[in-house]
């Protein structure tokens, strides 16, 4: 596994996607695909690494738990997993909306090793899908595809892009965007790993490109997690193992703040989730050990200029 930190992330996201597919008797998110892009050595390589840090998140149930299967289905259930589905689910539940409303272009930005267009059936024939990523990430789950096995849908569109040198509206018009239908954006597990003023430049950009009435949906953290005194256990050890490899959590908002932030953006925030309603949407009644994480949230933005 030596692909670049990109490919690395996708994998280990698909991973948990996967293993929470076919291992949870009433999956948040049913991700069918996920475990047919990795190789069964990658499988068993990032379940040891994750069922091997128990003693990092919790020093006793590393010690009370005894075989694999134990530990790496705890450190899953409390540690990756929930956050992974939720966010996923959201996304996808407003999408399959957005559809019967019309929308007929969907964006994923930093899409990695989504699979949603290879789980869908009965989508319009004039919907397209436009795989945004950086190019090296992009061209790792190509090949990866072809060595599964999976054929590429008629319906979608690769779209390498590196937000540091290329531009996105430049991109997606080469790939056929039409700028004149209504759009469904998502960016999922980035906000936070980016400036604050690099997320509101995106956004800028994607209200730009966009027709009024476009969605965009992400997850983000609250200012909260990036204060000592009341950041939960979780983030402070989330926090510490991004940094060891690399990718420095960045950003958080104000809940409260937010769409007067927006403003500038050309967006209007039109839902706002907290880790309560998530909590409630998602994981209300589960015996699995499954809950929202803290200081997640869920937002879903609408273009308005």
């Amino acid at each position: 596994m030596n692909q670049n930190k990109g490919s690395l992330t996708a994998l280990v996201s698909c991973f948990a996607r996967g293993y929470h597919a076919s291992k949870s008797q009433n999956p948040i998110f049913q991700d069918c695909i996920a475990n047919s892009l990795l190789h069964e050595e990658e499988k068993h390589l990032i379940g040891s690494n994750w069922a091997n840090a128990i003693h990092f998140f919790d020093m006793e149930k590393g010690e009370t738990l005894k075989s694999f299967d134990e530990k790496l289905e705890w450190v899953m259930n409390t540690q990756t997993i929930p956050q992974l589905v939720s966010r996923s689910r959201y996304a996808e539940n407003g999408l399959i909306s957005a559809i019967k409303r019309g929308y007929r272009q969907y964006v994923i930005l930093g899409a990695g090793f989504d699979t949603f267009a290879w789980r869908q059936e009965n989508l319009p024939d004039d919907f397209t899908i436009y795989e945004v990523d950086h190019p090296t990430t992009q061209e790792f789950k190509r090949n990866r595809l072809e060595e599964m096995g999976l054929d590429i849908p008629e319906n979608i569109k690769f779209v390498p892009v590196d937000f540091t040198s290329d531009s996105l509206l430049d991109e997606l018009k080469k790939a056929g965007y039409n700028r004149q239908q209504y759009s469904y954006f998502s960016l999922l597990g980035v906000v936070m790993y980016l400036e604050k003023q690099d997320f509101f430049k995106l956004l800028s950009s994607v209200s730009d490109l966009a027709v009024n009435g476009s969605s965009f949906v992400f997850d983000y953290l609250d200012e909260a997690a990036f204060d000592e005194k009341t950041a939960a256990k979780k983030m402070t050890q989330m926090r510490q193992i991004t940094a060891s490899t690399g990718e420095t959590i960045l950003t958080g908002f104000d809940p409260f703040e937010m769409d007067r932030e927006l403003q500038d953006c050309n967006m209007l925030l039109y839902e706002n989730l907290s880790p309560a309603n998530i909590e409630e949407m998602y994981f209300s009644g589960r015996t699995d050990g499954l809950h929202a994480f803290d200081h997640f949230h869920f937002a879903h933005l609408v273009v308005h200029k």
